[in-house]
């Protein structure tokens, strides 16, 4: 099994692209906007290769965190955590402190890194023009809200 430590993580360059799509295909999620947000992408990579993701539709006061994925052969070892907290880092460091996701089965894994439950209708009105917000992630889709302080 490999560790944290083997791996780099950066942000994600334009010829990940590829590589990001068929990590979200390959699990179902949302690949739809992930070009126009590309620049707010990060990646995990071993020798070369993207094995997790994660991104985030950054608007001015708030950001939607999307894509967040991890290889199945990757899981385990604490690399969705590590993804979750630079996006939420790189994101922080530019003055952004409300962050949203929509999620279909993971509401447990992200309450236990402090996303709260709530109504769509709680959502910052910045973040309505996202793809994921306007249909492409379904209505069962639990809204998660993070206030960092």
């Amino acid at each position: 099994m490999k560790s944290l430590i083997d791996l780099h993580v950066a942000p994600a360059a334009p010829g990940d692209l590829p590589a990001i799509l068929a990590l979200l295909s390959a699990e179902k999620l949302v690949t739809d906007g992930v070009e126009e947000h590309m620049g707010s992408f990060v990646v995990a990579k071993d020798d070369g290769r993207v094995v997790a993701c994660s991104g985030a539709e950054a608007y001015q006061f708030a950001a939607l965190i999307r894509s967040v994925v991890v290889s199945p052969d990757y899981r385990l070892i604490g690399l969705g955590r590590r993804m979750v907290r630079e996006i939420l880092d790189r994101l922080s460091s530019r003055g952004l402190r409300e962050f949203y996701l929509l999620t279909t089965d993971a509401e447990a894994w992200f309450k236990k890194r402090g996303f709260k439950p709530i109504d769509r209708d709680e959502i910052h009105p910045q973040l309505l023009a996202s793809k994921e917000l306007q249909g492409a992630c379904g209505d069962d889709a639990v809204c998660m809200r993070l206030v960092m302080t």
